[in-house]
C-alpha cells in the first residue's frame, strides 16, 4: 500500500484519536465524556470533522448519529509522525535521529545496545526466512 501523507494532529486531536483507538469506535458524545466534559459538544464535532479531513478517521451513520472509527491504526500513525520528524529535522537520516537522541540524553548506551541486539536478531530472522523460502522454492 502506498504511503499517504497526512497533516499532523494537534495535541487535542491526538487525545481524541487515542480515545477512538481505545474504543474502536466512538460518537461525539463518547469523546466529549472521555475528555471529561472540558470541551463543548460543538468543539468535539469540529475536532472529529478535522481529524476525518486529515484521513485518520472515517464515519458511518447509525440512525442520526455519526459513529467515528479509525481509518489507520496507531502504529501507522506513529510511523508517519516519526517519518515527518526524520524528514524535517534530520534530512531523512535515521542515523542522525539516533545521534540526536544520544546527544539529547533521550537514549543511553544501554538502550542503544539493546536496540542493536534487536536489529541483529531481526536481521538473523530475516536471513533465516529468506533461506527457508529459497529451499521451499527449490
Amino acid at each position: 500500500m502506498a504511503r499517504v501523507a497526512r497533516d499532523p494532529l494537534s495535541p487535542l486531536e491526538a487525545r481524541v484519536m487515542d480515545i477512538v483507538w481505545k474504543r474502536g469506535a466512538a460518537t461525539a458524545e463518547d469523546v466529549g465524556q472521555a475528555l471529561g466534559g472540558k470541551v463543548t459538544n460543538a468543539t468535539v464535532r469540529t475536532l472529529l470533522r478535522r481529524i476525518e479531513d486529515k484521513r485518520f478517521l472515517t464515519h458511518r451513520v447509525d440512525g442520526r448519529t455519526f459513529v467515528y472509527e479509525p481509518k489507520i491504526d496507531e502504529g501507522t500513525a506513529a510511523r508517519s509522525a516519526v517519518r515527518r520528524v526524520l524528514d524535517r529535522f534530520y534530512g531523512g537520516s535515521v542515523e542522525q535521529l539516533v545521534l540526536g537522541l544520544l546527544d539529547g540524553r533521550l537514549l543511553d548506551k544501554r538502550q542503544l545496545s539493546r536496540l542493536a541486539d534487536k536489529v541483529a536478531n531481526a536481521e538473523a530472522d530475516e536471513a533465516g526466512s529468506g533461506q527457508r523460502r529459497r529451499r521451499d522454492e527449490a
